[in-house]
Parts: structure tokens; C-alpha cells; sequence
């Protein structure tokens, strides 16, 4: 078994300890009043070796401060220990420094951030480097768990319940489920890396949904029934259609016989119609390509005045950008006065309240000198004492009441210069702005006037009487001509499209139809008849399966949960075997009888977080001698107010007591 120890630990201005060297033994106690830094040293080591506190925090001040609870500027803080792993001695070091640097053109250093340096045994090294160097001896979750007694009992329940199936070793369902037909049956389903917990949750949703599915199936039921359709004499129904399709198939001949008789006349009809529509369109296509070529011969150029009208817009663009960029710039400068002004005022308001702290000048009152409890007057000795105590504490006050108000002078004075500096720069852009403006006015009102110019030439073209000039081509062109002829010959000769009377024909048809489509209608119903028995069949054998589903998955359930019971005792006595002052409760028995997965740890049948202080670092130091017997390791424990507490159960690590005791007013080890 590896067995890790503290030898000795040095700080070096690490939360208020100077310069403390503390020596170490297998059994060490550390003593103190409060505030004198005992949980400092476990904070130290912790923090050397993983860099947080003894409360896992990585941000926390470690820095010296001084009587104002400011960090003490150009001071390195350090902390250096010799610790023994399996007697062998190795020393650490880890150093925080402030990174003062001196910019270009500064007469003075700033303050640029911290660095950490590392150290294993004298050698330098990166951060990386160092801490792989720590995991090497141990890691740090172990570390943490076998070090604070209320290490363990802190982490998540999920946490220290794997940590203690890993002591007690796995329990296999297999192996559970040997020589019992029930149990082996149920582990032969858990296929594919099912687990038990996983079958369960399947076969519970399963036998839900199966439920559900069995609690509607009646209402499917009388859903399906209500939607049967009203029953006819099916049989003599399609007697009736065949009859009446046969009628109407003589009527459609009959229709059909009757116009023949005009098919001839009425195709010749058409085609001249056909030829007229054609004629008509290559009138159309005349006329509209004169017009077009009349349009275009007449057609003035404008792209001089395109151009300039884009110019206009462009221009008029850029005079609304600049005025917006004005405004926003006069309201900016607005705002920055009105802050100046605020900023002179509360100057002037910290240079009274400074002149005021100034004048205070300390008074002694007689009441001062006597014993608040039997108002015996102090002995001279003591008056003068008490008057040099207040005398030196009232000027104490009164310079960091001072000091106070010249720094938020400063800081005022700094954000009224920057305000100012920001205002000259305002006031040149928005004088710039305005003579830009200026000449975009200027520009738009010439461009305005091209326009203008350009526009008249264009008014000539457009008074032309295009539609006589169209007139006159058209009258010339022979081809136009022509065509509107042959067109005219064409429809003279079109006759009228002869009539056939076959109302009545069609009036026997059409009720013909009717009839048929009401009989069809009436025919569709049987196969719906049949359908709706069908489904009402299938809904009757699916109520059957489902109840007998629901009966199998029932006992299935009754069967998961005898064997997690198995399994929960067997776990639970595996566990706590381990152990001899603590017993773990692996399961807690929920209201409906099921059991959920927990890890509280108990004390004589009490939780942790009821127990006393004695037995909670008790059970705390039991559990730590069981996880250094499984990890097979040792390391320090630091008990924190040990004098709560009369005795601690034997353990085999290093033993570091801290405890409060009121006439040490700084670290004393024994």
C-alpha cells in the first residue's frame, strides 16, 4: 500500500500568514483561536497541489491583505512542503507572482496580471508538466475522498454509489439468477446490453400503452357501428341498374344518329372560321410591328438625363446620410456637457465634504473614563492610555475618510478629462460635417438644373401624332391590304350552324343517369356494410389479445420486482460489509411499494446529514479507511474543529487535528 505523509509546509504570504513553517508527525494537532489560519494550512497544501481551497473553489483570495482588505502590491506568495511517499522524501513548490511591466512612453510599472511558477524537487517545470507530476503520486478525486472526512458524503448520491460498487464488486444477474426457472427466464431477455432497469421501463411502457389501447377499443367500437350505412335490398337493386344502363345505352344511340346528319356542314363551317382567326391574327401582327417600328424611329435618346437623375438620388442619398450623422453628433456633444456638469458638480460637492472631514478635530468627554458597568472613574494611568487609543484611532479614521474622497475625486476628474477630450473631437467632426453638407447642396442644386435642361429637348419628340403616321404606312402596305380583303370575302360566305333537336331525347337521358347514379349510390353501401363488420371483428380480437398481454406483462413485473429485491439485498449486504461504524441504504422503498436507486449513508439507523458532528467525521473516517484499502493508499487527513469531537476511530493515515482554542492567538503545533 502506497502511503503518502506531510512533513513540513512553508508559507510565505498565503491568506494572511507571513512566514509559517509547521513540522509534522503521524498524529499532528494544530492549534489556534478563529481567524488565526488553521483550515490556512489545509487550504495551502490543497491548493499547491490541484490549485482550490479546502472547499473546492478555484477562485479565492490567497493574497496578503493589509489594514484597508487590499492586496499588498510586488509580494510573492508561496507555498513549499516535504511530503514522504512510501518514506521517500520529494519537495514542492508553488510561487503566485504579480506581473508588473513598464509600458512605452511610461515612467511608472502596471499591474498586468498574476504568473505561477512550479517546482518538484528543485526543477522548474510548466503547469502540465507539474500537475501530471501530482497525478502521478495520486489523483486528485481520490485524494479529496481519503483526505476530508466529509469528502465522500458531499459528492453527488450517483458519485458514491459507483465509488462503492466498485469496492464490492459487481453483482452479476446471472449469477443471481442460477437455479431459479423464474429469474433465468427474465435474464434470458435482457439481450444486446439490455440492462434490467431498461427491460423494466420497456415492459412498463408497453403494458401502458396496452391499457390505453384496451380502455378505447369499446368506444372504437361504437365509433365504427354508428358509421354503418342503411341496408337495401341488394339483390334486386342490381336487377334494376342492369336494366336501366341498357335503356340508356339505346338512348346514347339514338342521340348519336341524329347528328350525323350535320357533321359534314358543320366541319366546312368550322375550317373557314379556323382560316378567318388566322387571317385575323396576321392583321394583328401587321399593324403591331408598324407600330413598332414607328415607335422606335421616334424614340428620343435620355440616357444624358438617366444619368443625371441617378446622380440627383445619389447625391440626395449622401445629404440625408451626413444630416442624420449631424444630429447624432449634436445629441452626442449634448449629452457629454450635461455630464461634465454632473461631474463638476459632485466635485464640488467632495471638495466640501473634504474640507468638512479636514476640520474635525477629536473631544474627550468625561463619561469617556468610567466603567460602563459601576461608572467608577478610570484610574489616570488609563484615562491617558484611552485618550492615546482614540486620539490614534480618530486620525486613523479620519486619513482613510480623506484618502476615500480624494480617490473618488480622482476617479471623477480622470472620466471628466476623458469627457472633454472626447467633446474636442465631437465639435471638429460636426464642423467638418457641415461644410460637406454645404457642398452637397450645392452640387444637387447644378445637377437639379441639367435636369431641367435636358428635359425640354425631349418634349418636341413626344408631341408627334404617332397614330396617324401608323394610318398612313398601314394604307401603303399592300400586303395589309390584301389580307383585310381575302378576310372580308372569307366571313361573307360563313353560314349559320344548322340546329338538332334532341331535347327530348336528352330529358330521357338525363333522368336515366339519375336513377343509375341513385342505385350505384344505394349499391355502395353493402361493400361499407361489410367493412364496418370487418372492422368491428378485428377491434373484438384486438381487445382479446390486449387483455391477455396486459396478464402476461403483469406477472413478468411481479417477477422483475422480487428479483431487484434479490438484488438490492444482496448489493446493500456486499456493501456494507466493507464497513464497520457506517451502513449504506442502496434502495428507498417509494410510496406505491417500488424501490429507487439512492446512496445515504447511516449512522446507527441515522442519516449523515442528521448525525452530530462526532459521528459524521467518524463514519467519515471509516469510510476513508475502506476507499484506501480498495485504492491501496494513504494520505493525510485534516479534521477541522477537532474538539468537538472526544475520540476518532483508528485509522492508518496521517492524522492532522485542527482545533479552535481561544488562548492561542496564533498557530501553536503539537
Amino acid at each position: 500500500m502506497k502511503t503518502i505523509q506531510i512533513k513540513e509546509i512553508n508559507l510565505t504570504n498565503f491568506k494572511g500568514l507571513r512566514n509559517e513553517k509547521i513540522s509534522f508527525e503521524k498524529n499532528t494537532d494544530i492549534f489556534g483561536a478563529n481567524g488565526t489560519g488553521k483550515t490556512t494550512i489545509m487550504d495551502a497544501f490543497l491548493w499547491m497541489l490541484f490549485g482550490k481551497d479546502s472547499t473546492d473553489r478555484k477562485d479565492f483570495e490567497i493574497k496578503t491583505l493589509d489594514k484597508f482588505n487590499v492586496a499588498i502590491p510586488k509580494i510573492e506568495h508561496e507555498v513549499s512542503a516535504i511530503i514522504l511517499v512510501d518514506g521517500i522524501e520529494i519537495s514542492i513548490s508553488k510561487i503566485l507572482k504579480e506581473n508588473w511591466v513598464k509600458k512605452r512612453g511610461s515612467e511608472t510599472t502596471e499591474f498586468s496580471g498574476n504568473v505561477s511558477e512550479y517546482y518538484w524537487d528543485g526543477v522548474p517545470m510548466q503547469q502540465k508538466a507539474f500537475q501530471e507530476k501530482v497525478s502521478s503520486v495520486l489523483d486528485e478525486t481520490i485524494f479529496k475522498m481519503i483526505t476530508n472526512p466529509l469528502a465522500f458524503n458531499s459528492l453527488k448520491w450517483q458519485d458514491r454509489r459507483n465509488v462503492l460498487v466498485d469496492i464490492a464488486g459487481a453483482i452479476s444477474d446471472s449469477d443471481l439468477a442460477a437455479g431459479n426457472a423464474e429469474y433465468e427466464n427474465l435474464v434470458a431477455q435482457l439481450t444486446n446490453g439490455k440492462t434490467l432497469a431498461e427491460y423494466q421501463k420497456q415492459i412498463l411502457a408497453s403494458i401502458k400503452k396496452a391499457k390505453e389501447d384496451l380502455k378505447g377499443i369499446p368506444t372504437r367500437i361504437d365509433e365504427v357501428s354508428k358509421s354503418k350505412p342503411e341496408s337495401f335490398d341488394f339483390v334486386n337493386l342490381g336487377i334494376s341498374l342492369d336494366m336501366k344502363e341498357k335503356a340508356l345505352s339505346k338512348i346514347d344511340d339514338e342521340i348519336t344518329d341524329s347528328t350525323k346528319a350535320f357533321d359534314g356542314k358543320l366541319q366546312a363551317i368550322n375550317e373557314k372560321k379556323t382560316k378567318a382567326n388566322s387571317l385575323k391574327s396576321e392583321i394583328e401582327i401587321i399593324k403591331t410591328n408598324t407600330q413598332a417600328q414607328i415607335e422606335s424611329s421616334l424614340k428620343p435618346d435620355t440616357s444624358t438625363l438617366d444619368n443625371f437623375k441617378r446622380n440627383l438620388e445619389t447625391k440626395k442619398g449622401e445629404l440625408s446620410s451626413y444630416e442624420n450623422g449631424l444630429n447624432t453628433l449634436n445629441t452626442k456633444t449634448i449629452s457629454i456637457n450635461d455630464q461634465i456638469r454632473t461631474y463638476d458638480s459632485k466635485l464640488a460637492t467632495l471638495r466640501m465634504d473634504w474640507a468638512a472631514e479636514n476640520a474635525k478635530e477629536l473631544t474627550f468627554n468625561d463619561n469617556d473614563f468610567h466603567c460602563p458597568t459601576c461608572k467608577r472613574e478610570f484610574e489616570a494611568g488609563d484615562v491617558e492610555g484611552k485618550k492615546v487609543e482614540m486620539l490614534a484611532n480618530f486620525k486613523t479614521k479620519k486619513q482613510n475618510a480623506l484618502a476615500e474622497i480624494n480617490t473618488k475625486g480622482a476617479n471623477i476628474n480622470t472620466e471628466k478629462t476623458a469627457l472633454e477630450t472626447e467633446l474636442v473631437g465631437l465639435n471638429d467632426r460636426i464642423e467638418n460635417g457641415k461644410k460637406h453638407i454645404e457642398t452637397l447642396k450645392s452640387e444637387i442644386k447644378t445637377l437639379e438644373g441639367s435636369i431641367e435642361t435636358e428635359a425640354s429637348k425631349t418634349t418636341a419628340t413626344a408631341n408627334i401624332d404617332k397614330d396617324s403616321l401608323v394610318r398612313e404606312s398601314l394604307i401603303k402596305s399592300s400586303d395589309y391590304q390584301a389580307k383585310i380583303q381575302e378576310l372580308e370575302t372569307l366571313e361573307a360566305s360563313i353560314e349559320e350552324v344548322p340546329m338538332v333537336d334532341n331535347s327530348e331525347l336528352k330529358a330521357k337521358r338525363a333522368s336515366l343517369v339519375q336513377d343509375i347514379d341513385q342505385i350505384k349510390s344505394q349499391l355502395r353501401n353493402e361493400d361499407q356494410i361489410k367493412a364496418v363488420d370487418n372492422r368491428i371483428a378485428d377491434l373484438e380480437k384486438e381487445e382479446t389479445a390486449l387483455a391477455q398481454q396486459i396478464a402476461n406483462v403483469d406477472k413478468t413485473q411481479f417477477v422483475i420486482e422480487r428479483f431487484n429485491k434479490l438484488k438490492i439485498d444482496t448489493l446493500e449486504a456486499k456493501i456494507n460489509e466493507k464497513f464497520k461504524f457506517v451502513n449504506f441504504r442502496m434502495f428507498e422503498t417509494q410510496i406505491n411499494g417500488g424501490e429507487s436507486e439512492c446512496c445515504d449513508a447511516l449512522i446507527d439507523g441515522v442519516p449523515f446529514s442528521d448525525a452530530n458532528t462526532a459521528s459524521r467525521i467518524n463514519a467519515g473516517l471509516d469510510i476513508i479507511n475502506t476507499l484506501c484499502e480498495f485504492y491501496q493508499v494513504t494520505a493525510p487527513i485534516f479534521i477541522d474543529n477537532r474538539e468537538s469531537i472526544i475520540k476518532v476511530i483508528d485509522i492508518k493515515s496521517q492524522l492532522i487535528n485542527l482545533i479552535v482554542s481561544e488562548n492561542d492567538s496564533k498557530l501553536r503545533v503539537a
